[in-house]
């Protein structure tokens, strides 16, 4: 039995508040107001029952969460909180990238952060139990110069899974077919760059003859497919094996039967060239192809299905982003029990707090089941065009780590008989 005065409760509540990460969680504080003004307080058992659900519930909220504590002299003392001093940046000759990525955990702000993400990326290339790896790729990642670092993450098995918009794949087919991109010179008027017929974008110039081009042969190609219904992955492996481009996204991902998807394809170049397909096929009276992204859906709940755990690393937000993080719970609602994320690794310029999905946190994503209790995150808040090359040179320098890296064989063919049986 405590008493106190009002003076002295606001200094227990604030207590409470203040400790909430070791909070009270086996009592309830009951007050008892006394006829003298005092406080008089007791902590109560909860029942065996309550105590589960909160334990539960606790276990949920973070995996960075420690044990609950109950009292306050089992607050992190002063001495804990303060054993890791910074560490701060040398330069050195024949320092690699994995040294820097090293060095970067003991410094602060993002440097910290991208240290922290090239440790969840080398832990989860070295885990044996091999989690299939799920990249989303929004942005204009090929534009911006990295291409090659996609195509080789494929071809070394780094991902297994990409989910990308439409512009960075067809950006890549473009340049398959001998196209580039340019540096943009400065100071160039706009409408002056649309009477030339050149597109921007920031500081990167495209040939938009050249794009119309590209949209043709993309139509002449798709015409040589029967007019029947496919997934992106399905109409994405065609087009890739039409490339010989031995840097090409789509090329290395269906030589390597890595499946690409683009949920939102209509909202690219492809979709354009998809739409002047059928509209030609239209005039022609002919039948026609169709893109199903809902069958999108089940295929990514298969691959999900067909590993132990999986990973996901998301490169700007959008809808590849939520693609690749809905799956575990597109799996319940489906009927086929997934469960989310062992690894997670963002690259991301979105801030959390305008409360859009492509600034979400993963400790958000968690509470709709996305990744799992105890899953390995990081999130660096930085431009992805620096810092994915950088990641993905320290996972070069440390290749005998984690290489070779068995490529995934999926089983496409049960995807509509998993969904009748368990329907």
């Amino acid at each position: 039995m405590i008493t106190c005065t009002y003076k002295e409760l606001d200094r227990l509540c604030e207590f409470r508040v203040c400790v909430q990460p070791y909070a009270l969680k086996n009592l309830d504080l009951l007050i008892l107001v006394t006829s003298d003004k005092t406080i008089t307080s007791h902590y109560q058992k909860k029942s065996e029952m309550e105590r589960k659900k909160q334990d539960n519930h606790e276990e949920r909220q973070s995996t960075n969460n420690g044990p609950s504590k109950l009292f306050e002299t089992d607050e992190p003392s002063k001495n804990h909180l303060l054993s890791h001093p910074v560490e701060h940046f040398a330069a050195e000759e024949g320092k690699d990238a994995s040294g820097v990525l090293s060095t970067f955990t003991r410094t602060g702000f993002q440097s910290r952060n991208l240290g922290r993400c090239y440790k969840v990326l080398l832990d989860l290339l070295k885990d044996p139990e091999r989690p299939v790896v799920f990249m989303s790729l929004a942005g204009a990642m090929v534009p911006g110069g990295l291409r090659k670092v996609i195509s080789d993450m494929i071809k070394l098995h780094i991902v297994d899974v990409l989910v990308s918009t439409g512009a960075n794949l067809y950006h890549d087919f473009y340049e398959s077919m001998g196209y580039r991109h340019y540096l943009a010179q400065d100071n160039v008027d706009d409408v002056f760059l649309r009477k030339k017929r050149i597109n921007r974008m920031l500081d990167i110039y495209a040939d938009d003859d050249q794009f119309t081009t590209a949209d043709a042969h993309i139509v002449k190609l798709t015409e040589k497919l029967p007019p029947n219904r496919y997934s992106t992955r399905e109409y994405l492996h065609f087009l890739g094996s039409q490339v010989r481009d031995p840097d090409s996204i789509l090329g290395v991902a269906s030589r390597e039967n890595v499946p690409v998807f683009c949920p939102a394809i209509s909202d690219s170049s492809i979709g354009i060239a998809l739409a002047a397909y059928v509209a030609k096929r239209v005039r022609e009276d002919k039948s026609y192809l169709t893109v199903d992204v809902i069958k999108d859906n089940l295929e990514a709940v298969s691959a999900r299905e067909q590993a132990p755990k999986s990973a996901a690393i998301v490169i700007g937000g959008g809808v590849p982003k939520n693609f690749i993080q809905q799956i575990a719970p597109m799996g319940e609602v489906v009927g086929i029990v997934l469960e989310g994320h062992t690894y997670g690794v963002q690259i991301t310029t979105d801030d959390p707090k305008w409360g859009g999905l492509s600034g979400c946190t993963f400790q958000e994503s968690q509470s709709w089941g996305k990744y799992v209790n105890g899953a390995s995150l990081a999130t660096v808040y930085a431009d992805a065009t620096i810092a994915l090359p950088i990641l993905f040179q320290g996972l070069i320098d440390q290749k005998k780590e984690w290489h070779p890296r068995s490529p995934f064989k999926f089983d496409w063919t049960q995807v509509l008989d998993k969904t009748r049986t368990t329907g």
